[in-house]
């Protein structure tokens, strides 16, 4: 083994140990580390692979750090940015299909109308008006604004499912969905009747919303999302998604 090979296992091994010391506790919100020097002593290691350890950790937004503090560096309370876009860059580079990150959405947005339909507030109804409203008016802008839209919608139910994982996870997905079938979309020779059919299906799910109707709503995610991907998928994967909906009782277009 070389000496950077050591050297990189000991600075992991700063990273881990920062790690599980705020995931147990040990370590809280406001907290200071010890300083660059006491680390670097603590785990016998250079200053450079302190600083480098330090550098890991707050770009994981756990931790404040500013060089020659004496103070040392500041514990960040839990933020989902960092991993928001850990999960991004994940999701953008490990070469998903459109089936799989539909699939996927499937369940996500079904159980954020499940939950949003028990807690949202009327903030959140009133929410939800102004933005159907913003939909319709966005169909003569065009279906790049009109995407806006849409994802507004559900980041708006999912902030109302209360729910952070859900909320996180879901945001991420639809925006790759959609990044990847925009085009589709915008080419197609009928996108304004899909706008409009869009419009009635968020304004279905906001009325199940409404009436605290949490089946209703979770079923209409899956069936309408099935009914918008279905034809972009293969055989195997559109009957995967074709069970989803049939798991929460849905029916499925009829076939021409």
């Amino acid at each position: 083994m070389t000496t950077g090979d050591a050297d990189h296992r000991v600075f992991q091994r700063v990273v881990d140990h920062v790690e599980r010391a705020i995931a147990g506790g040990e370590i809280t919100p406001g907290d200071r580390l010890p300083s660059e020097r006491e680390l670097g002593e603590r785990f016998a290691i250079a200053r450079t692979s302190v600083r480098e350890a330090l550098r890991v950790l707050e770009h994981a937004g756990l931790i404040r750090s500013q060089p020659r503090d004496p103070r040392g560096p500041l514990v960040l309370a839990p933020s989902p940015g960092p991993a928001r876009r850990s999960i991004a860059t994940f999701t953008s580079t490990a070469g998903f299909g459109l089936a799989e990150l539909v699939q996927f959405r499937m369940v996500a947005d079904a159980s954020a109308n499940l939950l949003a339909a028990r807690r949202r507030t009327p903030a959140d109804l009133v929410a939800l008006e102004r933005n159907t409203a913003r939909m319709r008016t966005a169909i003569g802008a065009g279906y790049v604004e009109f995407g806006l839209a849409d994802l507004e919608f559900h980041e708006i139910i999912a902030g109302a499912a209360g729910n952070r994982l859900v909320q996180l996870y879901g945001d991420v997905t639809r925006e790759a969905v959609l990044g990847m079938i925009q085009r589709t979309i915008i080419d197609a020779d009928d996108r304004h009747t899909l706008m409009l059919r869009s419009v009635r299906h968020h304004r279905a799910v906001f009325d199940a919303i409404a009436d605290r109707d949490g089946l209703l709503a979770s079923r209409l995610a899956r069936e309408t999302l099935y009914a918008y991907y279905a034809e972009h998928v293969g055989d195997d994967d559109r009957e995967i998604m074709a069970d989803l909906v049939r798991e929460v009782g849905g029916r499925l277009p009829e076939q021409p």
